[in-house]
């Protein structure tokens, strides 16, 4: 393979082949308002550069390679950090305004900067995906048997520890609940699209008796994350620990799902 170092115009990126990693990413180009892109590949590494006309980014660098102990880097430089602080932390450096992320972390922040780049899944979305859709494509098991091994593959993947880090690894509901929690799909696993399985939007960190409510649209929430309760009187409210005054923390990706929720599984 060729070595080179080269300023691309979008047409021309999108000519270049034989780079699997350019060929990852561009469909990530075609969502963006791209200025142009910086590609280079050396020994060491492979990675393009791409300038973009967005409100809160100003470039994107992916790369890949034996410098990068074969992992994908993902850097965003940002104008704006606020809405990745809330999602990955303040930036360890303050003069920074770049955030470094590998593999599954990196291209699940280059979902939040193109909303619609929804097809492009990390190879462990990939793995988790396969791996249910066996599960529930079998002849082997009862309808229960799949539901709960489903839940038992997700509730052990990468996906459910991002839901609950989020969370701080606590019930939303109930701060005080930190164990047996539950990366609970706000749009059920069987209802979405593949991209919307392992969208981070999608969970919710929930104990196990209220995430049966979710699920049964007992309990759902407004945009604004207040709670809303159907079906349960005043004795099971007690019994569950709820007033109806709980209040959880919504972030803007969430809604969309939220919205899904409480048209297609509160009860009336």
């Amino acid at each position: 393979m060729e070595q080179f170092s080269k300023k691309l115009s979008v047409e021309d990126f999108l000519e270049v082949t034989g780079y699997p990693i350019f060929d990852r990413i561009k469909l990530l180009v075609d969502c963006l308002e791209v200025k142009y892109i910086r590609c280079w590949s050396t020994d060491a590494v492979t990675t393009a550069e791409i300038h973009i006309s967005h409100p809160v980014a100003k470039h994107i660098t992916i790369g890949t390679g034996k410098h990068y102990s074969g992992r994908t880097r993902v850097a965003i430089s940002l104008k704006k950090t606020s809405l990745f602080e809330t999602l990955y932390g303040k930036l360890p450096r303050e003069s920074s305004s770049t955030y470094v992320k590998y593999n599954d972390e990196g291209f699940e922040m280059l979902q939040h900067i193109a909303g619609n780049w929804e097809k492009v899944l990390s190879q462990g979305d990939e793995d988790l995906i396969n791996t249910i859709s066996v599960v529930t494509g079998s002849k082997d098991y009862t309808e229960y048997e799949k539901s709960a091994l489903t839940k038992q593959r997700i509730g052990h993947s990468t996906y459910a520890k991002k839901v609950k880090a989020c969370a701080g690894n606590r019930c939303l509901i109930n701060f005080n609940i930190s164990r047996n929690l539950i990366a609970s799909h706000i749009k059920p696993w069987a209802d979405s699209e593949n991209h919307e399985k392992v969208d981070i939007a999608n969970g919710l960190c929930l104990s196990p008796n209220y995430d049966g409510l979710f699920e049964d649209g007992i309990i759902s929430f407004n945009d604004d994350g207040n709670i809303i309760i159907n079906g349960l009187s005043k004795c099971e409210m007690k019994a569950y620990g709820l007033t109806g005054k709980e209040i959880i923390t919504v972030n803007k990706p969430q809604i969309k799902y939220l919205s899904w929720h409480r048209k297609h599984r509160l009860k009336s």
